[in-house]
């Protein structure tokens, strides 16, 4: 462990890195142990989540803690998959922390299945998911939009895709604002932007 990056083992799915220095507050981590391994590991790197998540707990008005959370990878600032909470008076205001340029976050979806059904293939199912699911910073999916088929989804957002097959229409019930944001201007969005 890199100097300074004390981490204490809550559960074996919780990490708590206690404030010192210039943090304000603690930071809690919530992944497997495999994974810590893996975020202790890019300490001596560029790039580290864990350092990221101590920069975070040291903004000015942070509250309670500064939260990573199971999809946790190096971000632009913020760790992809942080959350930080800010009091309005004495905060900073912090657009996107969380990776709004590429909609990073997490998501629980509803299934007909019951854990004792998926409990036997929990570990295929992780690896399945993280094969097939682009994560971290640079990565990319097999999926390719033309300019004029980003717009589409720009401007439907998650009705365009579901329209596609990634989804069922019964998920839009579940999504913020149905998945779309009324109004959105895919002419606002440079082609540097698109072509990223």
């Amino acid at each position: 462990m890199a100097e300074g990056y004390e981490i204490e083992r809550v559960s074996d799915a919780e990490w708590l890195i206690p404030a010192t220095g210039a943090m304000r507050v603690p930071g809690r981590v919530f992944v497997d142990p495999e994974m810590m391994e893996d975020l202790q590991g890019e300490l001596s790197g560029e790039w580290s989540a864990l350092r990221q998540v101590r920069n975070v707990a040291t903004l000015p008005g942070i509250v309670g803690v500064a939260v990573a959370l199971p999809d946790v990878h190096p971000g632009y600032g913020f760790p992809i998959g942080g959350v930080g909470a800010f009091d309005p008076d004495e905060g900073v205001v912090v657009v996107g922390g969380v990776g709004f340029d590429i909609n990073c976050g997490v998501r629980l979806m509803r299934t007909p299945l019951s854990r004792e059904e998926v409990e036997d293939h929990r570990d295929a199912l992780a690896d399945d998911l993280y094969r097939t699911v682009p994560a971290g910073l640079g990565s990319t999916g097999k999926l390719r939009l033309s300019l004029t088929e980003i717009d589409r989804l720009l401007a439907a957002g998650a009705e365009y895709v579901i329209s596609h097959g990634y989804g069922l229409e019964a998920d839009l019930e579940f999504i913020e604002d149905g998945g779309r944001i009324p109004g959105a201007d895919p002419g606002a969005v440079s082609r540097r932007a698109k072509e990223r």
